[in-house]
């Protein structure tokens, strides 16, 4: 027998601990590692969503305005050409009636007129 014997059991043991440990760190730091890369990736996507709601809001708020000042404008317009055109109602009414093929006077031309007039001018705002 040789003074220096080594036993080739203990050393093999070692080197599979060593390597199951290095294995194991590695491990360890590759999850490190794609776990930040996942939180930059959540991050950027979180970012992302954050700015489009952000500008769907303002695009809400400048629609709601539109909304609101389309809706003043509307009741403008009606409280303005709504009793003109119940004048108009009340006067053809009231009107004689027209014999057959005979034109209309100068008063319902008129009265049509301004019914015209009333239309064109509530299509195309004030």
């Amino acid at each position: 027998m040789s003074p220096i014997s080594i036993n080739p059991l203990p050393a093999l043991g070692t080197v599979v601990v060593a390597l199951l440990l290095g294995v194991s760190a590695g491990w360890v730091v590759n999850g490190w590692r794609l776990d930040a890369k996942v939180a930059g990736i959540e991050s950027t996507q979180a970012k992302a969503e954050s700015k489009q709601a952000s500008d769907t809001v303002k695009t809400m708020k400048v629609d709601a305005e539109s909304i609101h000042t389309a809706a003043v404008e509307f009741t403008a317009i009606k409280n303005d050409i709504g009793p003109k055109l119940d004048a108009l109602k009340k006067e053809l009414k009231n009107a004689k009636a027209l014999p057959p093929g005979c034109r209309p006077d100068d008063v319902r031309v008129r009265s049509l007129d301004a019914a015209i007039e009333a239309a064109n001018k509530a299509a195309t705002g004030p």
